[in-house]
């Protein structure tokens, strides 16, 4: 509406100027008119286009960025639990039970030995000393071990209890060894050590 107006008013001033104008100047034919209407419409309508406020674009809002959160290990406390102990019983000793530091009769001295004895001569055929051991066998008398010490050809005389013997021996002197026999007292004899054996004399036919 505003358009019309103004181009109606156009016309208006470009006829009153004619009117008034000198005979003698050229009448604007009625397409230039219309030209110069065109003219201030086009530029009215710029000049209301550059009035209009120009829309500012705002900027994108940006979504807020997760923030990844770790779990925070919280530390158990270990309580450690003491296991009930079981009271113990202290081991009961039976009174009649007799505990012997040696269970092996046979290591009890032959002078223990029940029974009838005899009379035997330990005689030392070498020059060294003799330590003489004597084992006897269970009978039943019992058994027991003796020994006999003698010096360089020396001779002595022991009362044994009747048995059959192991001898071993350890001899020291210019030559050492370990003489060893088996034989049986029954009789009243002589055995005589040598460096590596025992010989018993009465006993050889």
């Amino acid at each position: 509406m505003k358009r019309s107006m103004f181009v109606f008013l156009s016309l208006l001033v470009i006829a009153a100027l004619s009117a008034c104008a000198p005979k003698g100047t050229p009448t604007p034919s009625v397409a230039d008119l219309q030209s110069i209407a065109m003219a201030n419409a086009q530029t009215q309508i710029a000049l209301t286009a550059a009035s209009i406020p120009t829309a500012t674009q705002l900027p994108p809002t940006l979504a807020p960025t997760p923030i990844p959160v770790l779990p925070t290990e919280i530390p158990q406390e270990v309580i450690v639990v003491p296991p009930e102990l079981a009271p113990v019983a202290p081991l009961a000793i039976p009174e009649d039970v007799s505990v012997s530091s040696d269970e092996n009769p046979c290591n009890e001295p032959l002078s223990k030995m029940k029974g009838p004895h005899v009379e035997v001569t330990f005689s030392n055929k070498t020059k060294g000393n003799v330590s003489l051991y004597l084992y006897s066998y269970t009978n039943v008398f019992g058994c027991g071990v003796g020994d006999v010490t003698l010096a360089p050809s020396e001779s002595v005389t022991t009362s044994v209890p009747k048995a059959c013997y192991d001898f071993y021996g350890w001899i020291s002197g210019p030559k050492d060894s370990t003489p060893t026999s088996y034989g049986c007292l029954n009789f009243d004899q002589t055995v005589n050590v040598r460096q590596d054996d025992l010989v018993f004399t009465d006993q050889i036919q």
